[in-house]
């Protein structure tokens, strides 16, 4: 996305799809021993979350009314690490994630005539993230390329 040009919000009823259809796709990977919960995690307990970033918007439009837009979001691990060895392990766990996410075929169904074409990992993962009780929060950022149709 160039940087000089206004950003174009999608509706929020877009992004809410998005954010379903998203949420439900990353909770198929297998290789999570969590459940990816939308915009929570519990304060003194192990937890996964999808965040969106700044909700979905237009990247390009064209005359006849299609568009490509981008949703961007994280992914969050919080845990109370007792070791290096399990700070380790949760951006083990995230980066496989993003892996897997940039190549697992289909890519999310979102409905309502957007169709994904790719996602993309923007960062590895890192702490992003420490709390009074030792908890920390970990987290990968991605985006989400789509059209609309």
């Amino acid at each position: 996305m160039d940087n000089n040009k206004t950003v174009v919000m999608d509706t929020k009823e877009t992004t809410d799809k998005i954010s379903r259809s998203l949420l439900a796709w990353l909770n198929s990977w297998t290789g999570k021993s969590l459940t990816i919960s939308y915009e929570f995690l519990p304060s003194n307990e192990p937890g996964m979350a999808l965040s969106t970033i700044q909700g979905a918007y237009i990247t390009r439009q064209y005359i006849r009314g299609a568009y490509e837009g981008q949703y961007q979001f994280k992914v969050i691990y919080r845990l109370q690490p007792s070791s290096n060895n399990a700070r380790l392990s949760a951006d083990e766990t995230l980066d496989a994630l993003g892996d897997w996410a940039m190549t697992e075929k289909p890519l999310p169904d979102l409905g309502g005539g957007k169709v994904a074409k790719k996602i993309t990992c923007n960062t590895r993962a890192a702490m992003f993230a420490r709390y009074d009780d030792g908890s920390e929060d970990h987290q990968i950022m991605m985006t989400l390329d789509y059209i609309s149709i």
